[in-house]
């Protein structure tokens, strides 16, 4: 949690400081923060479909956010640094002060519901309540429903498991092995691995954001495949709307 906090309080006062100094042209600082801003709002505009510009700022603030945290899990002296603490049969417990946030399950899980969350909401604001249950519970044909249906709700609650376990697998992995190198072959060796990490917390925040984004693309998408055309009502939907975004399948 303190990774965490740390980690919203770094982007708070990044944006605050971006807020009340940006110009036309930006300055070195300026740019840094910006870069990553455009360069994925240019991703979600090229693959989120029509009403990218809905969902933009979570995918945006969901990469931000993870990639924040993991970084800050690779700064030197984060987990090392520990205090002592009673452990449950009354032995000394080393603690570390501040890991990586999503080295616990909790935080990975926690931004898996949101995502979760978001993407059935928009589900339900594009086809409606009824036309999401009925995508959700009723196959076609109708005869495979009950044998289809089961496995719909399994694969849409799975996404919370693969999410959530995904970015906690490779995040906690990397900080075992730093450690475990680090005691092993002293200081200058896992360098070489301190590098591969930090490919792996960006690598990680961009697949969390890009699933997020997929999920909530293709659920927008769902009225269009299906025929429904809430969004074009008298009309036949355009070849942009009647197929989902290229990347999004």
């Amino acid at each position: 949690m303190v990774g965490a906090v740390l980690a919203s309080l770094l982007l708070l006062a990044a944006t605050v400081w971006i807020s009340r100094r940006a110009t036309l042209v930006p300055g070195r600082f300026q740019a840094v923060v910006e870069f990553p801003i455009e360069w994925l709002a240019g991703i979600v505009r090229e693959t989120g479909g029509k009403r990218w510009a809905e969902f933009a700022g979570l995918v945006i603030a969901i990469f931000l956010f993870v990639l924040v945290a993991n970084l800050i899990g690779l700064v030197p002296g984060v987990g090392p640094i520990s205090v002592f603490v009673e452990g449950e049969h009354g032995e000394p417990t080393f603690v570390p002060i501040v890991r990586a946030a999503a080295a616990d399950l909790n935080f990975t899980l926690g931004l898996a519901i949101i995502a979760f969350v978001a993407f059935v909401a928009w589900g339900i604001r594009a086809n409606g309540l009824g036309g999401y249950l009925k995508e959700l519970l009723i196959a076609e044909p109708a005869y495979m429903t009950p044998l289809l249906t089961p496995i719909h709700i399994i694969s849409e609650l799975s996404r919370l498991i693969s999410l959530s376990m995904r970015l906690f697998g490779n995040i906690f992995a990397g900080e075992v092995l730093l450690s475990v190198m680090l005691v092993l072959a002293g200081l200058f060796i896992p360098v070489a691995f301190l590098g591969f990490e930090l490919l792996v917390a960006f690598v990680q925040a961009l697949v969390f954001a890009l699933l997020t984004m997929t999920y909530i693309t293709l659920a927008i998408a769902e009225d269009r495949q299906h025929g429904e055309g809430e969004e074009h009502p008298g009309g036949t939907p355009d070849d942009s709307e009647a197929s989902p975004a290229p990347g999004t399948a």
